[in-house]
C-alpha cells in the first residue's frame, strides 16, 4: 500500500524574522519539503543561501508577482511582523488563494485567539481575526482552502531575554503579579518552528492516525512549559540571587495598559499581553482546558531549569 499523501511544497513569508529563520531551518531539516522563500524586492535582509531553497522576490502589491510566487505551492506559512497584520497579510492571503494554495498558517503564534475574553484584553489578538475570516470567505470560491492557527503563547526564550516575564536577571529585580502563582503556557521559539514543520509533514487525510485535515480552520495548541511567574523566578534564582522584589496586583497591571496607550506609551503592550497571560482564569493556561498537540507532533519534553540556565549564560 502506498503512503498517505503529504504536502510537498511550502512557501514561507517573513523568513528573515525571529521565527521565520527557525521555520525555514525546520522545514529544510525534514529533507522532504520543497521550500520557497517569498520576500519583498529591495529587502536588505539576508536570505538563506541553501541551494535547495527557491527564492521569489517582488512587489507584494502586485497580483502578477503573487501569482508567480505562490504557483504550485500547497501550504503557506506567514511569519509576519505584527504591524503587517491584518492589511498586508490579507493581500498575501488573497494572492495565495488565487494561486491555488490549500493550507495557510496565518500569523498567530501567540495568545489563544480561540479565547474571546482573552482577545478582548490582548492588544494584538483582535487584529488576527481578520485574516482567518478572509480565508473562510475565500473558501467559498476556493473550497479546499483552510487555515490552521498555531497557539504557543509568548516564546519562552524571546520573553526571557526581554524581561517580559517581569524578571530582570541583569539588574537582579522582579515584579510578581498577584504573587506570581497563576499558571500559564509558554513555548520555545525553536519548538514552535519544529511544530510547524511536523504539522505540515502529517498525511493530508486520515489513515488510521493524525492528519493535517484534522486541523482545518482550527487552532493547534503547543507548549514547552506550563509554569507560573514564581516557577520562572525560582529557576532564575537557582543561577543568581535577585536583590529587588516588588509586587503588583495583576488587574492593576492590566488596567495601566489603556492609560499608557492614551499617552502614546507602547510599553502598554507588555501590560496587556503579559498581564492577561498571568491573570489566573483568563486563559493563559490553555493546556489545562484544551490540552496540547505536543505528543501528536512529537515535540520534545523540555526542562525549565536547563532552559533558564542556558538563557542566562
Amino acid at each position: 500500500m502506498s503512503s498517505p499523501a503529504t504536502i510537498r511544497t511550502v512557501a514561507i513569508v517573513g523568513t528573515t524574522g525571529n521565527l521565520g529563520k527557525l521555520v525555514t531551518k525546520a522545514m529544510l531539516d525534514t529533507n522532504r519539503l520543497s521550500v520557497t522563500l517569498i520576500s519583498r524586492s529591495g529587502s536588505e535582509s539576508t536570505l538563506p543561501t541553501d541551494p535547495s531553497v527557491k527564492i521569489k522576490q517582488g512587489d507584494y502589491s502586485s497580483p502578477a508577482f503573487l501569482a508567480d510566487a505562490f504557483a504550485g505551492i500547497e501550504a503557506v506559512v506567514l511569519c509576519l511582523h505584527h504591524t503587517s497584520v491584518p492589511d498586508l497579510e490579507i493581500k498575501l492571503i488573497e494572492g495565495a488563494a488565487a494561486a491555488g494554495v490549500k493550507w495557510i498558517l496565518p500569523t498567530e503564534f501567540g495568545h489563544d485567539s480561540g479565547n474571546e475574553e482573552l482577545t478582548r484584553v490582548g492588544i494584538l489578538n483582535a487584529k488576527k481575526a481578520g485574516p482567518r475570516k478572509k480565508i473562510e470567505e475565500l473558501a467559498e470560491n476556493y473550497p479546499k482552502l483552510r487555515w490552521i492557527g498555531i497557539i504557543n503563547n509568548p516564546w519562552s526564550d524571546f520573553a526571557m531575554k526581554r524581561n517580559m516575564f517581569l524578571i530582570d536577571a541583569k539588574n537582579k529585580t522582579a515584579n510578581l503579579l498577584s504573587g506570581g502563582t497563576a499558571k500559564f503556557n509558554t513555548t520555545m521559539m525553536s519548538t514552535t518552528a519544529l511544530a510547524i514543520a511536523r504539522l505540515l509533514s502529517l498525511p493530508v487525510l486520515a489513515n488510521g492516525g493524525p492528519a493535517l485535515s484534522d486541523y482545518g480552520n482550527k487552532f493547534v495548541y503547543i507548549s514547552s512549559f506550563r509554569v507560573s511567574q514564581r516557577d520562572i523566578l525560582d529557576s532564575v534564582q537557582g543561577q543568581l540571587i535577585l536583590t529587588g522584589l516588588t509586587h503588583t496586583d495583576v488587574q492593576d497591571f492590566i488596567d495601566d495598559g489603556p492609560a499608557k496607550l492614551a499617552r502614546g506609551d507602547m510599553t502598554a503592550v507588555l501590560n496587556l499581553l503579559m498581564g492577561s497571560l498571568m491573570k489566573g482564569g483568563l486563559g493563559g493556561d490553555y493546556e489545562s482546558k484544551k490540552g496540547t498537540r505536543n505528543a501528536v507532533l512529537g515535540l520534545p519534553k523540555e526542562n525549565l531549569d536547563e532552559t533558564v540556565k542556558a538563557l542566562l549564560q
